[in-house]
């Protein structure tokens, strides 16, 4: 990455496996635990996540019905000295480096690796279906520049010299190769009196279409094409 990395705000690089292969459930958390507390993760914490379905009804628009429902738990690990957190749930590990970021080396070396085969150790990991790469950013520019002083797709709108631009939320996937899907996400943060803020989110996903490929073939193809975009939409 020839950005300067230390203002990214997240790293993140994640693995799905196929569930019909894996086994699982709530004991892996304290396993794993046990596996990387050597490692500097000595905080746990655990988290649970509802998915909220609504159903229009043609005949009853005015009360949509709604269903929740819960989803397996996740468990952080945190490792607070080097800023690293490990997400664990059913058929799915990521990895986090909070900032300052260094370099995707460091990243796959002290962290993905030593993580990785923890969890293989446990006999957890088959059926590698697809890794995604994320990038995380915060930024705060001064109230009178435009967004398209900063980033290379969004339209210059001071060329409409009308008008004093206030807020931009964008959202657009990209099909690089047949294995390859991209997604940038760009809002506005809350202004202050002197700066707005924006986030940027440049991902991409890998999938093991072939189901041939190895975890770190997809990872490094991930992250070489998200560090590309990344430095292609920013300025």
């Amino acid at each position: 990455m020839n950005k300067e990395n230390h203002l990214l705000t997240e790293v993140m690089c994640a693995f799905w496996f196929d569930q019909n292969q894996n086994s699982w459930d709530s004991t892996y958390f304290g396993k794993f635990f046990e596996l990387i507390e050597s490692e500097g993760y000595n905080e746990k914490e655990e988290q649970k996540n509802f998915q909220i379905q609504f159903e229009l009804k043609s005949n009853d628009l005015q009360n949509p019905g709604a269903k929740s429902d819960e989803l397996p738990p996740k468990m952080v690990f945190r490792n607070k000295e080097k800023n690293y957190a490990i997400i664990l749930t059913a058929n799915f590990i990521s990895f986090h480096k909070l900032a300052p970021y260094e370099s995707w080396e460091k990243m796959l070396e002290e962290q993905i690796i030593p993580g990785l085969e923890k969890y293989f150790q446990m006999r957890l990991g088959k059926g590698l279906l697809q890794v995604q790469m994320l990038y995380l950013n915060n930024y705060a520019f001064p109230t009178d520049t435009n967004f398209s002083d900063h980033f290379h797709f969004l339209p210059l709108m001071d060329k409409l010299e009308i008008g004093t631009e206030k807020s931009i939320n964008f959202i657009s996937q990209y099909e690089l190769e047949p294995n390859l899907l991209s997604q940038i996400r760009l809002h506005t943060l809350p202004d202050n009196n002197q700066n707005k803020g924006v986030f940027l989110e440049c991902s991409c996903l890998s999938f093991n279409k072939s189901q041939s490929e190895d975890w770190k073939t997809l990872a490094q193809q991930a992250h070489d094409t998200n560090n590309k975009i990344f430095n292609i939409i920013t300025k």
